[in-house]
């Protein structure tokens, strides 16, 4: 009991950072659609005679709308059992929440939570190991891309089904490349190139050729576009303190200081929307985001832009983010109903609808092989780069360790963003102060 509490303990600070730290919900290390409007998804309650199963989401706006959509077709769908919908707001909301329900021992049946948590959460008892329930349920795990299923199940049970899961994506603006005399179809393949278009791209103090939250999951993919890994094989360091870790912090900091590279304002999922808007609004020719913000971008977009790789220093690579579903432990006499929603949210109908109308990742191959997302597919050619990129791309993982999330939100956010805003701090002594901080967290 009494490492059970100070489990908990730590549970509760480091949560309550995060939250104090957060932004918007989505797909980044967090994940990254819009942040959450008032008055997010909710269903209504069970009718006394079905079984109740409580759903708490992170997705607001016509994400909470699908989803709503889709529990509302799952109810009507069998008469067992009812599913409730409730918004939490974004990721750090959901994990502060969540640690909240359970000291009060009043938590919900399932929860999107932020797919670097899942370890985290887990080894404090909080979830519920779904191995032998997916087995009675007659969910296929095999089914899922395996990039997507390193945080799910890596060894010790399994405690996550994928769900809006995303990649990093690049986003760029045609027209302004047929201005800039620039193939439309020719989007910039590696670093060298990116920063040759953003050049041709940009009009001082009226438009910059390239735009990218400077956040912690951007800086991911670009070491592992150097072949990079986040944490050394033993995970008593980070694997990046060479010039994998300080060449990405040097391109930008030299591309924001020649005026071809903005870093938008804001921290966390703030930073996420002032890009988006930014190359709404034609402030801005080329943007990394998420593969999640591909339907808001298109709503919001009166111009033809373009997706594509990120682009790559010796290899391309992206990370995944996003968000699983996962089962709360303590709901036993529940278990079978709640597996059954589960069933039918990861079924392949339901996962390629879900990617189809919001821009994540279709979980599995059978998703991406449904009528419904093949009939997207076919009138949308932007959404081909986020499956592909997940399929080839992927297969550094992001690290499967209990204290990343702590690493990747308050040390190496905190570190890349003071060594852009400081002219003085460089890359290499960011770098260093991760790897400082990171060996004095990893030995404890």
């Amino acid at each position: 009991m009494k490492k059970y509490l100070s489990l908990l303990m730590a549970l509760m600070m480091l949560v309550s950072l995060a939250a104090c730290a957060g932004g918007g919900n989505g797909s980044s290390p967090a994940g990254s659609p819009a942040s959450p409007a008032p008055g997010g998804s909710q269903t209504a309650p069970a009718p006394a005679e079905k079984t109740e199963v409580v759903f708490w989401s992170s997705m607001s706006g016509g994400m909470g709308e699908t989803l709503d959509g889709i529990v509302s077709d799952y109810n009507a769908s069998q008469d067992k059992v009812h599913v409730t919908v409730e918004f939490q707001g974004n990721y750090y909301d959901m994990a502060a929440k969540l640690q909240t329900a359970v000291t009060s021992g009043d938590t919900p049946h399932i929860a999107q939570l932020e797919m670097g948590r899942t370890k985290m959460f887990a080894d404090y008892g909080i979830l519920q190991d779904m191995t032998d329930l997916a087995k009675a349920a007659g969910i296929d795990v095999g089914m899922f891309y395996s990039g997507l299923m390193d945080c799910c199940d890596y060894g010790e049970g399994l405690f996550a089904l994928p769900f809006n899961r995303s990649t990093t994506m690049f986003y760029y603006n045609k027209e302004m490349f047929k201005e800039a005399e620039l193939d439309p179809e020719d989007p910039p393949e590696t670093w060298d190139e990116l920063r040759e278009y953003a050049r041709k791209l940009s009009k001082p103090g009226e438009r910059w050729g390239f735009e990218m939250p400077i956040d912690a999951w951007f800086y991911e993919a670009f070491i592992m576009q150097s072949d990079g890994r986040i944490l050394n094989e033993d995970e008593t360091d980070i694997g990046f303190n060479n010039e994998t870790g300080t060449k990405p912090l040097a391109l930008w900091k030299d591309m924001i200081a020649e005026g071809s590279m903005k870093a938008p304002p804001g921290k966390e999922y703030n930073s996420y929307e002032a890009a988006r808007s930014d190359f709404a609004a034609g402030i801005t020719g080329m943007i990394i985001v998420s593969s999640g913000d591909l339907g808001t971008l298109t709503s919001s977009c009166q111009f033809d832009f373009g997706t594509a790789f990120l682009p790559k220093n010796t290899r391309f690579g992206v990370p995944t983010g996003g968000a699983n579903v996962v089962m709360l432990a303590g709901h036993d006499e529940d278990a079978a109903a709640t597996m059954d929603f589960l069933k039918y949210l990861t079924s392949a109908d339901v996962a390629g609808l879900w990617a189809s109308k919001t821009g994540y990742v279709p979980s599995s191959e059978a998703a991406a092989n449904s009528k419904v997302y093949q009939d997207f597919l076919a009138g949308n050619d932007r959404g081909k780069t986020a499956l592909a990129q997940l399929k080839d791309y992927t297969d550094i993982p992001r690290p499967i360790n209990e204290n990343y999330p702590q690493i990747h939100a308050e040390i190496m956010m905190t570190e890349i963003q003071r060594c852009i805003e400081e002219p003085g701090y460089t890359p290499q002594q960011a770098v260093q102060a991760i790897s400082d901080q990171t060996r004095a967290l990893l030995a404890k």
